[in-house]
């Protein structure tokens, strides 16, 4: 029989159309908060809260200062001034308080003394001893002033013969001042300075204990003496 042919080949199909490119999205948006700031004067062994989303802590606290010795006037037993009452703390941040001005009857004889160094800051420092005595051999000489905290506000020593030491800025962390006296006898000497430090804490925790010392009593007058100020109280 006679062959047949071979049939011919089918055509290709054509090539499907690309889809068009999408649009590009919106430009996302930052929010920012602006820092918030807290003052501690007070409480013992307290909690402080650390607010929610917050990155950072920036930490600045000293101790309580202490207070400013009494003078003798005609007689009695006048009174040290007193220490600051115990360490200010944020955690395991420490700011030790400053020491009561001590009563003698001695040109120069030393004032409160400034306490310890702070620790766990990124820097730690030291207070201020209060002002030593600065009788004159006539007892007409002004009290001497507490030391001065990082804040300042430390208290003036009484006027001339007889005045009483003034107290500390509240919650400045400075001494109080030491009293004169009308006779060349015991004269107070100034409260030293309670300690300070600054820390930044870039992963807080979410809660610290804290405390915040008060300030040291002012000394006690002698009879017909004047009073020693008091301290400041610590402050975070």
């Amino acid at each position: 029989g006679v062959t047949g042919t071979n049939g011919t080949n089918g055509t290709n199909g054509t090539n499907g159309v690309t889809g068009a490119t999408g649009s590009t999205g919106a430009t996302g948006t930052v929010s920012l908060t602006a820092p918030s700031v807290t003052v501690l004067t007070s409480g013992s062994a307290a909690t402080y809260t650390t607010p929610v989303g917050a990155l950072y802590l920036s930490i600045q606290m000293c101790g309580a200062g202490g207070g400013g010795g009494g003078s003798l006037g005609t007689g009695g037993s006048p009174g040290n001034g007193g220490n600051g009452s115990a360490n200010t703390t944020f955690g395991s941040l420490t700011a030790p308080p400053g020491g009561g001005g001590p009563v003698g009857n001695s040109f120069g004889a030393a004032g409160g003394n400034a306490g310890a160094v702070a620790t766990g800051g990124d820097v730690n420092f030291r207070g201020n001893p209060g002002e030593p005595q600065l009788q004159s051999l006539g007892g007409n000489a002004a009290g001497p002033n507490g030391g001065a905290s990082i804040f300042g506000g430390a208290g003036i020593g009484g006027s001339v013969a007889g005045g009483n030491g003034g107290s500390a800025g509240t919650n400045s962390c400075s001494g109080g001042g030491g009293a004169s006296d009308s006779s060349a006898t015991d004269f107070g000497s100034g409260g030293g300075s309670g300690a300070s430090l600054q820390k930044l804490i870039t992963s807080p925790a979410s809660t610290y204990t804290y405390t915040v010392a008060t300030g040291g009593a002012g000394g006690a007058a002698g009879t017909g003496g004047a009073t020693g100020g008091t301290g400041g109280a610590g402050i975070i």
